[in-house]
């Protein structure tokens, strides 16, 4: 019941240090993310621009080499042009999906925003221990 009278200096004191302590807390929280998002951001855009010029230097690079491949390879062996291209067609195929379940692998094992999580859970298990005291 509160009658009126003003709050104690020592809870409005006690009141204002644990805003203050909360206030500090958040902004302590939220610079570590600012961090940690854009180291996040600049090892996601350096990988994404290495593999664009790298696929596209392998694009261009297979569109010139590709025909005169398969018509030397042909002439040489004494096989009609088709048969290599699709078996050219079925090695590349393969390489695609090998190269694909690699790139899933590492996208698996990358980690981002790793401190952040860290200092979440350090944050949850303080929070449990002082709760059970």
């Amino acid at each position: 019941m509160n009658s009126g009278m003003p709050p104690d200096p020592e809870e409005r004191a006690s009141a204002t240090g644990l805003l203050r302590a909360v206030a500090l807390y958040i902004e302590a929280r939220g610079r570590l993310l600012h961090i940690e998002g854009q180291e996040a951001g600049s090892r996601i855009g350096g990988l994404s621009s290495m593999f664009m010029l790298s696929l596209a230097a392998f694009v261009i690079g297979w569109m010139l080499a590709t025909p005169a491949l398969v018509w030397i390879i042909a002439d040489a062996n004494g096989w009609h042009w088709t048969r290599v291209a699709l078996a050219g067609a079925g090695i590349h195929l393969f390489l695609g999906v090998l190269l694909l379940a690699g790139l899933k692998s590492r996208l698996r094992g990358m980690k981002l925003f790793e401190e952040s999580f860290n200092q979440l859970h350090r944050d949850r298990e303080w929070l449990a221990r002082n709760k059970n005291d």
